[in-house]
């Protein structure tokens, strides 16, 4: 989404998913070039292939919350260290329960690599603390127990198996996940394929994938405070689909507010969707049905 600052510099929040749905109309030539050189992209980083496990709809720590800034400082930037032998903690395999009643056997990891999982690397190479004190910016994990947490997946909520944290100082515990990693997939990341110019003016992104039936698809496009106009298009290649939308160009003099909202379109294709992905113009980033962009 590309928008022009409000005058005063300040946005506004962002609003909720609108119901009124887009007009959809042929792509420009402008969107059309897009399309060919996002299909390009994703041919070269290789066509993305629908995830068969469940995708975790939320992160990989459980419960976080702290009593003071420095506490989230030092949690956000790694700077977490374990009493002596409690990041020795290990476990085989545990039980993942699926909403519909399925279970099935997986491999757990052990507490420090799934703690450093869930603060993204950022265990293994703490940065600097941002404004707090050496001396305060540090958390110190003194127990760590494995029992399970309900987590939300697109294949509804799942038990899995996680490590429960208790850290001096914290007046609850935060729990991580213990799965390996491949039993539980995450949304695709949504910066641009490696290759890809920068989205040109006016051009918006397919921000959801809401379903599909058929030859019918049902997506969001992210808008903003100049998205009277937007439109949504559709490029249909016979290897994926190419998904997004435009405005006209900002008349001059015109401030856009800097706010947010996903506007729902109908696309009809030519032919059945069948297994071919549907990418996002401005990324060259799949969407999934029902997963949410992060």
């Amino acid at each position: 989404m590309t928008s022009v600052p409000a005058r005063d510099g300040v946005g506004t929040a962002p609003r909720g998913p609108s119901t009124r749905l887009l007009p959809v109309s042929a792509p420009s030539a402008e969107f059309a070039d897009r399309a060919r050189l996002v299909a390009d992209a994703v041919r070269r980083a290789g066509l993305p292939v629908p995830p068969t496990q469940p995708v975790l709809l939320s992160g990989w720590a459980i419960g976080e919350g702290f009593d003071t800034s420095e506490q989230k400082i030092a949690w956000m930037y790694g700077h977490v260290r374990f009493d002596a032998g409690v990041d020795r903690a290990v476990a085989g395999t545990g039980t993942l329960r699926l909403a519909d009643g399925g279970t099935r056997p997986v491999d757990l990891v052990g507490v420090r690599p799934a703690l450093d999982r869930a603060l993204d690397g950022a265990l293994g190479r703490p940065r600097p603390c941002d404004g707090v004190s050496a001396a305060k910016c540090r958390l110190v994990v003194s127990r760590a127990v494995l029992t399970e947490a309900k987590v939300s997946t697109t294949q509804g909520e799942a038990t899995v198996p996680v490590w429960r944290l208790g850290i001096d100082g914290l007046s609850h515990t935060i729990s991580v996940i213990a799965v390996a990693d491949g039993v539980l997939m995450r949304p695709q990341p949504q910066d641009p394929l490696p290759g890809l110019p920068n989205v040109p003016e006016g051009m918006h992104a397919m921000d959801s994938l809401k379903a599909v039936s058929g030859r019918s698809l049902e997506v969001g496009i992210a808008g903003g405070g100049c998205d009277g106009g937007l439109v949504a298009h559709v490029v249909e290649l016979d290897d994926m689909v190419v998904v997004g939308g435009t405005t006209p160009p900002v008349p001059k003099g015109i401030a856009c507010t800097a706010d947010y909202v996903s506007r729902p379109a109908r696309l009809q294709l030519t032919e059945p969707l069948g297994s071919r992905p549907v990418i996002d113009v401005v990324s060259g980033r799949p969407r999934a049905v029902g997963v949410p962009a992060f």
